[in-house]
């Protein structure tokens, strides 16, 4: 869901195919020819540091925004032709902690507690980061739900299941307003909802519905994009039925969003605050 963009609001743009030795300073020229540039950041992994390929690059209104997508796509930066795109609204540090996740998919499911044999649902999957590692953790004796309410993410993640030889993945394409898994009561052992939670209005829907179909003590795991830990915090002690576990984030890294696990409760109730894990 992209923020809403007229003359006054300040818009991101994503600019990708960059060359590996690309720095802020290479970028930063081509943009300032079509108006105020408020920062550029070359997003680099947070272990390696080396670039991932592509920028952010904020501009300063709307009109900006349309003509360096109009005028610089197809440009060239240090040999590399570029893409521009209009992106959603990021914090600070959130991109490198998102391409982190997906770099380290696997093992981060599995540090949050996926297991063989559970039913996980993957809820607005996208084109399939986590919905694929997740369906290798649990085997052919579990299953992965893949719910989004695009039908092109989901040709993707069927697309990458075949490839990956994973028969234990079913795509469901369900109505944005709706909010419905389609899912009966108290079904999945485990949820996931990355990089999703911002374009959803009513937020107290859905979770109620995920409280639904989640078992008992089932787990949900949220990675708050584009909103952040402390306001994701913030709901989920005041509107719904489940309880903080703790929090994942990256060795010796910060950032404003982090995945949040939480378990099922029977009842609403506010709770403390837990401390953080971090992976080794």
């Amino acid at each position: 869901m992209y923020a809403r963009l007229d003359k006054e609001t300040s818009v991101q743009l994503r600019i990708a195919g960059l060359s590996p030795d690309t720095v802020d300073e290479d970028v930063m020229p081509l943009f300032t020819t079509i108006g105020k540039v408020e920062f550029v950041t070359v997003i680099r992994d947070i272990t390696s540091g080396k670039s991932k390929g592509y920028a952010i690059v904020k501009v300063s209104d709307n009109r900006a925004a349309m003509e360096a997508i109009n005028k610089l796509n197809g440009s060239f930066i240090k040999g590399s032709q570029i893409a521009v795109t209009q992106m959603p609204e990021t914090m600070p540090g959130e991109m490198e902690f998102r391409e982190w996740l997906a770099d380290n998919a696997g093992m981060i499911l599995r540090e949050i507690g996926l297991r063989p044999g559970q039913t996980i649902l993957d809820f607005g999957c996208g084109p399939g980061i986590f919905t694929i590692p997740a369906a290798e953790i649990a085997g052919e004796n579990g299953a992965v739900i893949a719910v989004d309410v695009r039908p092109q993410p989901l040709e993707h993640v069927r697309e990458k299941a075949m490839n990956a030889g994973l028969n234990n993945i079913r795509t469901v394409l369900a109505e944005g307003s709706s909010l419905s898994t389609g899912l009966s009561n108290e079904s999945t052992d485990a949820i996931l909802v990355f990089d999703m939670l911002h374009s959803v209005t009513d937020k107290q829907k859905l979770f109620l519905e995920l409280h639904r179909v989640s078992k008992p003590n089932g787990l949900l795991s949220i990675f708050p994009m584009h909103m952040g830990t402390d306001k994701l915090l913030d709901i989920i002690n005041k509107r719904c039925f489940f309880f903080l576990r703790d929090i994942l984030s990256a060795p010796g890294y910060h950032s404003p969003s982090e995945v949040v696990n939480l378990i099922k409760r029977d009842k609403p109730g506010r709770q403390k605050r837990r401390g953080r894990k971090k992976t080794e």
